[in-house]
């Protein structure tokens, strides 16, 4: 059964912990974290609003996706907002850190430091609103280029701009937040960072890229348009399955079916955390589809190893440099070399798919993209 996660009347399993009588703590967690966050922060993000192609509805979105990782990391590491502390023997200590690609106006990570979380945003273009922080927030917001480590290795010169490769230390948790070129890639950085264990990460889908960074939009899984054989060809799906222009009845038709979990697959987005799920499934790495219900128009998001680290959290385990783990590690490094070249193909291989790449993130570095988590 796939589990509902809300930014109110959460009902969820790794919200709903027993105590010490083994009675289910309060179902509502997300919400009250939600509330204290929007009391606590909400006014003075939007009376600092300074950014002119993103809605201040923005500062909404990202309060609830902090509240969700808060009590996500919360049921993962035991770990505490900094606001909790003093009441509970419990720290931020036990969190391992975290990295969001793609951060765009750093509102989340703004949140998540503020809370007493480590960690760092990544972003092709400095943003105005990062300026509006507090020094000690801003200077964990960085500008950089995120170049595959794949296509790293390809390259036969540098770029001219800072980039990093996606390699992150051991336990850090990705988060991947309308991220667009970075959604397909992120089980892949989480497996490539560290092969025998993967990192966990937070993926909320947006706009649809191939490995190359093209728009690309992906087949629905198979049986998901009610085709018994399953059989979707890659070249014959129509790029485009928007409504003739002015036919509201028909976008509204098609608004509806979304709803629907044949109607979700078979969306843009839908297709894509399929196709994300495909990927990590592939290489190794576990994968939940969960239910948001945040003032976003993204109602979805996939977590990355949840279970695997937090029974290894919460045992104090650590994976083991055994020739058993080395040989798992191997394994998945062999089995992203075939993802990759597979996918890369469409664009002309993996020489060709990281020229195209870097060519389209020097205009996100030179603030000619497309704005990340936009409305």
């Amino acid at each position: 059964m796939e589990r509902r996660l809300t930014s109110r009347n959460v009902s969820l399993d790794w919200v709903e912990r027993g105590d010490q009588n083994g009675d289910i703590t309060s179902t509502h967690l997300i919400q009250n974290t939600y509330i204290r966050l929007k009391l606590q922060y909400a006014e003075k993000l939007r009376q600092n609003w300074v950014e002119q192609l993103e809605s201040p509805n923005q500062v909404l979105e990202q309060l609830s996706l902090a509240a969700c990782l808060i009590e996500l990391w919360r049921s993962m590491y035991g770990a505490v907002p900094a606001t909790e502390q003093e009441q509970s023997s419990k720290s931020t200590a036990l969190f391992p850190g975290f990295v969001d690609l793609a951060c765009g106006n750093g509102i989340l990570v703004y949140i998540l430091l503020m809370e007493g979380y480590n960690g760092l945003g990544f972003d092709a273009c400095r943003r105005k609103s990062w300026e509006t922080f507090p020094t000690e927030v801003q200077e964990f917001l960085k500008e950089r280029i995120f170049i595959p480590r794949p296509f790293a290795d390809v390259l036969d010169q540098g770029i001219g701009v800072e980039i990093h490769t996606g390699d992150f230390p051991d336990n850090t948790f990705i988060i991947s937040d309308h991220a667009d070129e970075l959604t397909v890639w992120t089980p892949i950085m989480a497996a490539l960072s560290s092969p025998s264990s993967p990192l966990p990460f937070f993926v909320v889908p947006c706009c649809s890229r191939s490995l190359a960074g093209s728009s690309y939009r992906y087949p629905p899984p198979k049986g998901a348009n009610g085709d018994p054989a399953g059989k979707v060809d890659d070249d014959a799906i129509e790029q485009n399955l928007q409504p003739a222009s002015g036919d509201l009845r028909a976008l509204r038709a098609m608004k509806m079916e979304e709803k629907t979990e044949r109607g979700f697959l078979n969306s843009m987005i839908g297709s894509l955390a399929a196709k994300t799920m495909s990927i990590a499934e592939e290489i190794g790495v576990d994968v939940e589809k969960i239910w948001l219900r945040t003032p976003g128009a993204i109602n979805m998001a996939l977590i990355g190893n949840r279970q695997q680290v937090t029974r290894r959290w919460t045992e104090n385990l650590t994976p083991r440099d055994s020739q058993t783990k080395r040989g798992q590690g191997d394994a998945v490094l062999n089995k992203i070399s075939e993802v990759v070249e597979r996918e890369c193909s469409k664009d002309g291989g993996v020489q060709l798919a990281a020229k195209l790449w870097v060519e389209r993130t020097k205009i996100l570095h030179q603030g000619q993209g497309i704005t990340h988590k936009a409305n």
